[in-house]
Protein backbone atom coordinates (compact mmCIF):
# COMPACT_ATOMS: atom_id res chain seq x y z
CA UNK A 1 0.00 0.00 0.00
CA UNK A 2 1.85 3.20 -1.20
CA UNK A 3 0.66 5.90 1.20
CA UNK A 4 3.81 8.53 0.49
CA UNK A 5 1.37 11.75 1.02
CA UNK A 6 0.14 10.36 4.45
CA UNK A 7 4.35 10.28 5.03
CA UNK A 8 4.75 13.36 3.62
CA UNK A 9 2.56 14.83 6.26
CA UNK A 10 4.49 12.64 8.90
CA UNK A 11 7.30 14.33 8.54
CA UNK A 12 6.12 17.52 9.78
CA UNK A 13 6.57 16.30 13.53
CA UNK A 14 8.72 16.79 16.35
CA UNK A 15 9.50 17.34 22.24
CA UNK A 16 12.63 15.58 24.76
CA UNK A 17 14.34 12.95 27.04
CA UNK A 18 17.46 11.00 27.59
CA UNK A 19 16.64 7.49 28.10
CA UNK A 20 19.51 4.71 28.76
CA UNK A 21 21.78 2.49 25.81
CA UNK A 22 23.34 -0.53 26.20
CA UNK A 23 26.09 -1.42 24.15
CA UNK A 24 25.55 -5.08 22.69
CA UNK A 25 27.93 -6.55 19.86
CA UNK A 26 28.06 -4.44 17.19
CA UNK A 27 24.92 -2.33 17.59
CA UNK A 28 23.53 -0.67 20.22
CA UNK A 29 20.44 -0.59 22.27
CA UNK A 30 18.20 1.71 22.76
CA UNK A 31 15.62 2.48 25.38
CA UNK A 32 13.12 4.45 23.48
CA UNK A 33 11.02 6.55 26.16
CA UNK A 34 7.76 6.89 24.17
CA UNK A 35 6.13 9.77 25.83
CA UNK A 36 2.59 11.12 25.53
CA UNK A 37 2.76 14.13 25.82
CA UNK A 38 4.65 17.31 23.75
CA UNK A 39 8.44 17.80 24.16
CA UNK A 40 9.88 20.44 21.79
CA UNK A 41 13.85 20.78 20.99
CA UNK A 42 15.26 24.12 19.45
CA UNK A 43 16.55 23.58 16.57
CA UNK A 44 19.59 25.82 17.34
CA UNK A 45 20.76 23.05 19.34
CA UNK A 46 21.93 20.96 16.60
CA UNK A 47 21.98 23.34 13.36
CA UNK A 48 24.30 25.48 12.68
CA UNK A 49 23.69 27.66 10.37
CA UNK A 50 20.39 27.65 7.45
CA UNK A 51 20.70 29.07 4.16
CA UNK A 52 17.90 29.03 1.01
CA UNK A 53 18.95 28.11 -2.96
CA UNK A 54 16.33 28.58 -5.26
CA UNK A 55 15.77 26.29 -7.98
CA UNK A 56 15.94 27.97 -11.57
CA UNK A 57 11.90 28.06 -12.81
CA UNK A 58 11.83 27.72 -16.44
CA UNK A 59 9.15 25.84 -19.14
CA UNK A 60 12.02 22.89 -19.33
CA UNK A 61 12.25 22.26 -15.79
CA UNK A 62 8.86 23.30 -14.24
CA UNK A 63 8.43 20.85 -10.63
CA UNK A 64 5.19 19.94 -9.16
CA UNK A 65 6.33 18.16 -6.71
CA UNK A 66 9.34 16.76 -4.86
CA UNK A 67 9.27 13.42 -4.16
CA UNK A 68 13.10 12.71 -3.31
CA UNK A 69 16.24 14.96 -3.39
CA UNK A 70 19.34 13.62 -4.15
CA UNK A 71 22.65 15.64 -2.87
CA UNK A 72 25.90 15.35 -4.27
CA UNK A 73 29.16 17.45 -4.64
CA UNK A 74 27.87 19.15 -7.69
CA UNK A 75 24.23 18.82 -7.90
CA UNK A 76 20.98 18.32 -6.96
CA UNK A 77 18.40 15.73 -8.30
CA UNK A 78 15.02 16.51 -7.51
CA UNK A 79 12.51 13.59 -8.69
CA UNK A 80 9.38 14.51 -9.05
CA UNK A 81 6.68 11.54 -10.37
CA UNK A 82 3.87 13.72 -11.46
CA UNK A 83 4.54 16.67 -13.04
CA UNK A 84 7.48 16.73 -14.47
CA UNK A 85 7.51 12.43 -14.85
CA UNK A 86 11.26 12.58 -13.89
CA UNK A 87 14.31 13.64 -12.54
CA UNK A 88 15.56 16.86 -12.74
CA UNK A 89 19.37 18.21 -12.40
CA UNK A 90 20.13 21.38 -10.46
CA UNK A 91 23.75 22.44 -10.10
CA UNK A 92 24.55 23.09 -6.43
CA UNK A 93 23.70 27.42 -6.87
CA UNK A 94 20.11 26.19 -8.26
CA UNK A 95 20.76 26.26 -12.06
CA UNK A 96 18.66 23.51 -14.27
CA UNK A 97 21.25 21.73 -16.00
CA UNK A 98 19.51 18.90 -17.39
CA UNK A 99 16.46 16.51 -17.09
CA UNK A 100 16.99 12.70 -16.85
CA UNK A 101 14.46 10.00 -18.94
CA UNK A 102 11.38 10.34 -19.82
CA UNK A 103 8.39 8.54 -19.61
CA UNK A 104 6.49 6.33 -22.42
CA UNK A 105 7.02 2.76 -24.00
CA UNK A 106 9.96 3.20 -26.04
CA UNK A 107 13.04 1.60 -25.47
CA UNK A 108 15.20 3.56 -22.44
CA UNK A 109 11.68 4.87 -21.64
CA UNK A 110 9.91 4.03 -17.81
CA UNK A 111 6.01 3.82 -17.36
CA UNK A 112 6.53 5.45 -13.21
CA UNK A 113 9.22 6.20 -10.87
CA UNK A 114 8.85 3.91 -8.09
CA UNK A 115 12.44 4.86 -6.73
CA UNK A 116 15.92 7.27 -7.19
CA UNK A 117 20.23 6.38 -6.64
CA UNK A 118 22.55 8.31 -7.27
CA UNK A 119 26.51 6.51 -7.16
CA UNK A 120 29.45 8.02 -8.22
CA UNK A 121 28.84 10.36 -11.36
CA UNK A 122 25.67 7.67 -12.55
CA UNK A 123 21.79 7.98 -11.68
CA UNK A 124 20.07 5.17 -11.34
CA UNK A 125 15.83 5.07 -12.01
CA UNK A 126 13.57 1.45 -10.68
CA UNK A 127 10.73 1.08 -12.49
CA UNK A 128 8.70 -1.98 -10.15
CA UNK A 129 5.82 -1.80 -12.54
CA UNK A 130 8.04 -3.13 -15.67
CA UNK A 131 11.16 -4.52 -12.92
CA UNK A 132 13.45 -2.21 -14.77
CA UNK A 133 17.14 -0.12 -13.98
CA UNK A 134 17.25 3.12 -15.86
CA UNK A 135 20.79 4.03 -16.29
CA UNK A 136 21.84 7.34 -17.06
CA UNK A 137 24.91 9.71 -16.50
CA UNK A 138 24.97 12.74 -14.93
CA UNK A 139 24.49 14.78 -17.88
CA UNK A 140 21.49 13.21 -18.64
CA UNK A 141 22.00 10.33 -21.20
CA UNK A 142 20.61 7.27 -21.28
CA UNK A 143 22.96 4.38 -20.58
CA UNK A 144 21.33 0.78 -20.31
CA UNK A 145 18.48 -0.37 -18.66
CA UNK A 146 18.87 -3.80 -16.58
CA UNK A 147 15.77 -6.16 -16.12
CA UNK A 148 15.30 -7.92 -12.41
CA UNK A 149 12.51 -10.18 -11.73
CA UNK A 150 12.02 -8.87 -7.90
CA UNK A 151 9.17 -6.77 -6.87
CA UNK A 152 10.88 -3.97 -5.16
CA UNK A 153 9.24 -0.41 -4.00
CA UNK A 154 12.71 0.76 -3.19
CA UNK A 155 16.84 -0.22 -3.16
CA UNK A 156 20.19 1.23 -2.75
CA UNK A 157 23.42 1.38 -5.22
CA UNK A 158 26.18 -0.42 -2.61
CA UNK A 159 28.63 -0.06 -5.24
CA UNK A 160 30.48 -0.93 -8.68
CA UNK A 161 28.74 -4.17 -8.49
CA UNK A 162 26.18 -4.74 -6.24
CA UNK A 163 22.58 -3.10 -5.74
CA UNK A 164 20.12 -4.29 -2.69
CA UNK A 165 16.40 -4.21 -3.28
CA UNK A 166 14.00 -3.71 -0.77
CA UNK A 167 10.07 -5.68 -1.26
CA UNK A 168 8.25 -3.73 0.95
CA UNK A 169 6.34 -7.43 2.04
CA UNK A 170 5.56 -7.99 -1.73
CA UNK A 171 5.40 -12.04 -2.43
CA UNK A 172 8.40 -12.68 -5.00
CA UNK A 173 7.87 -16.15 -4.78
CA UNK A 174 10.69 -16.90 -6.89
CA UNK A 175 12.59 -16.59 -3.93
CA UNK A 176 10.41 -18.51 -1.53
CA UNK A 177 12.28 -20.58 1.10
CA UNK A 178 10.01 -22.66 3.41
CA UNK A 179 6.93 -20.65 2.73
CA UNK A 180 8.92 -17.24 4.02
CA UNK A 181 9.36 -14.47 1.22
CA UNK A 182 12.54 -11.92 1.52
CA UNK A 183 12.21 -8.70 2.10
CA UNK A 184 15.18 -8.04 1.01
CA UNK A 185 17.81 -8.92 -2.07
CA UNK A 186 21.21 -8.00 -3.04
CA UNK A 187 21.93 -8.59 -6.46
CA UNK A 188 25.62 -8.64 -8.49
CA UNK A 189 24.54 -6.79 -11.53
CA UNK A 190 28.14 -8.22 -13.41
CA UNK A 191 27.54 -11.78 -12.77
CA UNK A 192 23.73 -12.26 -11.53
CA UNK A 193 24.76 -13.57 -8.09
CA UNK A 194 21.52 -13.38 -5.50
CA UNK A 195 21.38 -13.04 -1.75
CA UNK A 196 17.73 -12.84 -0.17
CA UNK A 197 17.91 -11.53 3.27
CA UNK A 198 14.74 -10.80 5.82
CA UNK A 199 12.24 -13.09 5.05
CA UNK A 200 8.73 -13.18 6.34
CA UNK A 201 5.81 -15.61 6.91
CA UNK A 202 4.13 -15.83 3.28
CA UNK A 203 0.80 -16.09 5.04
CA UNK A 204 0.74 -12.28 5.94
CA UNK A 205 -1.56 -10.35 4.38
CA UNK A 206 0.93 -7.00 2.89
CA UNK A 207 -1.74 -5.09 1.65
CA UNK A 208 -2.36 -3.80 5.23
CA UNK A 209 0.62 -2.92 5.83
CA UNK A 210 0.85 0.80 6.02
CA UNK A 211 4.84 1.27 3.78
CA UNK A 212 6.76 3.79 4.06
CA UNK A 213 8.56 5.91 1.23
CA UNK A 214 11.45 5.92 3.01
CA UNK A 215 13.33 2.90 3.42
CA UNK A 216 16.86 3.27 1.91
CA UNK A 217 17.12 7.04 2.41
CA UNK A 218 20.83 7.88 4.10
CA UNK A 219 24.24 5.59 3.38
CA UNK A 220 22.16 2.77 3.05
CA UNK A 221 20.68 2.64 6.42
CA UNK A 222 16.78 0.27 6.37
CA UNK A 223 14.29 0.44 8.13
CA UNK A 224 11.13 -1.82 7.52
CA UNK A 225 7.50 -1.72 9.00
CA UNK A 226 6.52 -3.57 11.86
CA UNK A 227 10.43 -4.08 13.07
CA UNK A 228 12.31 -2.38 15.62
CA UNK A 229 15.73 -2.56 13.73
CA UNK A 230 18.09 -0.30 12.03
CA UNK A 231 19.74 -1.67 8.99
CA UNK A 232 22.44 -0.95 6.72
CA UNK A 233 23.28 -2.55 3.66
CA UNK A 234 26.98 -3.21 3.15
CA UNK A 235 28.84 -3.04 -0.03
CA UNK A 236 29.82 -7.10 0.94
CA UNK A 237 26.07 -7.89 0.53
CA UNK A 238 25.36 -8.20 4.22
CA UNK A 239 22.93 -6.75 6.56
CA UNK A 240 24.32 -5.03 9.51
CA UNK A 241 22.40 -4.39 12.68
CA UNK A 242 23.14 -0.68 13.34
CA UNK A 243 20.53 0.23 16.37
CA UNK A 244 17.36 -2.00 18.41
CA UNK A 245 15.08 0.26 19.66
CA UNK A 246 13.11 -0.69 22.58
CA UNK A 247 9.19 0.53 23.29
CA UNK A 248 8.50 -1.64 26.19
CA UNK A 249 6.75 -4.97 26.23
CA UNK A 250 3.12 -3.54 25.63
CA UNK A 251 4.23 -2.18 22.47
CA UNK A 252 6.17 -5.17 21.56
CA UNK A 253 3.47 -7.86 21.95
CA UNK A 254 1.17 -5.75 20.24
CA UNK A 255 3.52 -6.01 17.48
CA UNK A 256 3.68 -9.45 17.55
CA UNK A 257 -0.14 -9.74 17.82
CA UNK A 258 -0.58 -8.23 14.76
CA UNK A 259 1.92 -9.72 12.96
CA UNK A 260 -0.13 -12.97 13.96
CA UNK A 261 -3.71 -11.47 12.56
CA UNK A 262 -1.96 -10.88 9.29
CA UNK A 263 -0.87 -14.45 8.67
CA UNK A 264 -4.65 -15.47 9.94
CA UNK A 265 -6.99 -13.16 8.89
CA UNK A 266 -7.91 -11.05 5.91
CA UNK A 267 -7.53 -7.08 6.75
CA UNK A 268 -7.96 -4.37 4.95
CA UNK A 269 -6.20 -1.23 4.44
CA UNK A 270 -8.27 1.21 6.83
CA UNK A 271 -7.96 -1.47 9.81
CA UNK A 272 -4.56 -1.98 8.94
CA UNK A 273 -4.40 2.05 9.42
CA UNK A 274 -6.00 1.52 12.76
CA UNK A 275 -3.84 -1.36 14.02
CA UNK A 276 -0.95 0.58 13.37
CA UNK A 277 -1.70 3.14 15.27
CA UNK A 278 -1.66 1.04 18.52
CA UNK A 279 2.46 0.26 17.13
CA UNK A 280 5.29 2.43 17.35
CA UNK A 281 6.33 2.59 13.73
CA UNK A 282 9.34 3.58 12.99
CA UNK A 283 9.31 4.78 8.94
CA UNK A 284 13.03 6.67 8.49
CA UNK A 285 16.29 6.80 9.66
CA UNK A 286 18.66 10.06 8.45
CA UNK A 287 22.37 9.61 9.26
CA UNK A 288 25.33 12.14 9.36
CA UNK A 289 28.54 12.34 10.56
CA UNK A 290 27.03 14.45 14.08
CA UNK A 291 23.53 12.99 14.10
CA UNK A 292 21.11 10.57 13.03
CA UNK A 293 17.84 11.40 12.69
CA UNK A 294 14.70 8.46 13.65
CA UNK A 295 11.00 9.30 12.89
CA UNK A 296 8.60 7.57 14.49
CA UNK A 297 4.91 7.80 15.87
CA UNK A 298 1.98 6.42 17.87
CA UNK A 299 -1.26 6.86 18.36
CA UNK A 300 -1.39 10.68 17.49
CA UNK A 301 1.88 11.27 18.57
CA UNK A 302 4.76 12.28 15.95
CA UNK A 303 8.06 11.42 17.35
CA UNK A 304 11.93 12.78 16.52
CA UNK A 305 14.36 10.92 17.81
CA UNK A 306 18.06 12.49 17.72
CA UNK A 307 21.14 10.00 18.30
CA UNK A 308 24.11 12.42 19.37
CA UNK A 309 27.24 10.68 17.65
CA UNK A 310 29.13 12.90 19.43
CA UNK A 311 28.47 12.29 22.68
CA UNK A 312 28.71 8.28 22.59
CA UNK A 313 25.27 8.28 20.62
CA UNK A 314 23.53 9.97 23.67
CA UNK A 315 19.58 10.12 22.77
CA UNK A 316 17.03 12.60 23.20
CA UNK A 317 13.29 12.47 21.83
CA UNK A 318 10.82 15.08 20.76
CA UNK A 319 7.42 14.49 20.86
CA UNK A 320 4.19 16.13 19.40
CA UNK A 321 0.34 15.80 19.48
CA UNK A 322 -0.71 16.02 15.85
CA UNK A 323 1.72 18.74 15.73
CA UNK A 324 5.53 20.02 15.07
CA UNK A 325 8.11 19.05 17.94
CA UNK A 326 11.14 20.88 16.40
CA UNK A 327 11.17 25.02 17.45
CA UNK A 328 12.62 26.87 14.55
CA UNK A 329 14.77 28.99 16.95
CA UNK A 330 16.71 30.54 14.27
CA UNK A 331 15.03 32.43 11.26
CA UNK A 332 10.95 31.02 11.61
CA UNK A 333 10.94 30.19 7.93
CA UNK A 334 12.81 26.55 8.01
CA UNK A 335 10.80 23.51 8.95
CA UNK A 336 12.65 20.60 10.11
CA UNK A 337 11.83 17.80 7.40
CA UNK A 338 14.49 15.87 6.53
CA UNK A 339 14.17 14.56 2.81
CA UNK A 340 17.98 14.38 2.48
CA UNK A 341 21.13 14.25 4.47
CA UNK A 342 24.39 14.66 2.37
CA UNK A 343 28.14 14.88 4.52
CA UNK A 344 26.85 17.26 7.86
CA UNK A 345 23.98 18.85 6.69
CA UNK A 346 19.87 17.96 6.27
CA UNK A 347 18.35 19.17 3.23
CA UNK A 348 14.49 19.64 2.63
CA UNK A 349 12.49 22.59 0.46
CA UNK A 350 10.06 25.19 1.43
CA UNK A 351 7.66 26.43 -1.11
CA UNK A 352 8.35 30.15 -2.80
CA UNK A 353 5.10 32.04 -1.48
CA UNK A 354 6.10 31.28 2.14
CA UNK A 355 9.55 32.35 1.44
CA UNK A 356 9.98 36.29 0.72
CA UNK A 357 12.69 37.77 -1.91
CA UNK A 358 14.30 39.38 1.28
CA UNK A 359 14.66 36.46 2.70
CA UNK A 360 16.58 35.28 -0.01
CA UNK A 361 19.42 37.10 -0.33
CA UNK A 362 17.28 39.69 -2.07
CA UNK A 363 16.94 37.34 -4.95
CA UNK A 364 13.41 37.73 -6.56
CA UNK A 365 10.88 35.39 -6.20
CA UNK A 366 7.46 34.70 -7.48
CA UNK A 367 4.75 32.87 -5.87
CA UNK A 368 4.60 30.13 -8.32
CA UNK A 369 8.17 29.55 -9.10
CA UNK A 370 10.33 26.45 -8.08
CA UNK A 371 10.37 25.52 -4.69
CA UNK A 372 13.53 26.10 -2.87
CA UNK A 373 16.19 23.94 -1.39
CA UNK A 374 16.67 24.39 2.56
CA UNK A 375 20.28 23.66 3.54
CA UNK A 376 20.53 22.96 7.05
CA UNK A 377 24.32 22.69 8.34
CA UNK A 378 24.54 21.01 11.76
CA UNK A 379 27.19 21.89 14.46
Amino acid sequence: MRLKEIFIAFLVLTGCSAPNQKSNQDFRVIDVPLKGDDHQIMMSSFVNSISYIPLETKDECLIGCIDEIIVTDDFYYIVDETKACSVLCFDISGKFICKLGSRGPASGEYMQITDVNVYKDKVYLWDCSLQKLFIFDHDGHFLEEKKFDYMAESFAVLDDSWIVFYGDYKANKKYERSNLYPNLLFVNVDNGETKPDLFFDSRMCYSSIISSPFNFVSNANFVTPLSDTIYQALPSAVLKKRYVLQFGEQYQKAQRDYIEKLKTETVDVYQGIEFMKKIPYVYTFWDTPSYAFLKYNWEDYYYLGIINHKESDAYIEASGYKKMNIVNDMDDIAVFVPLATYKNTVYSYRSPERITSDEISGRHIEPDDNPIIVKMELK
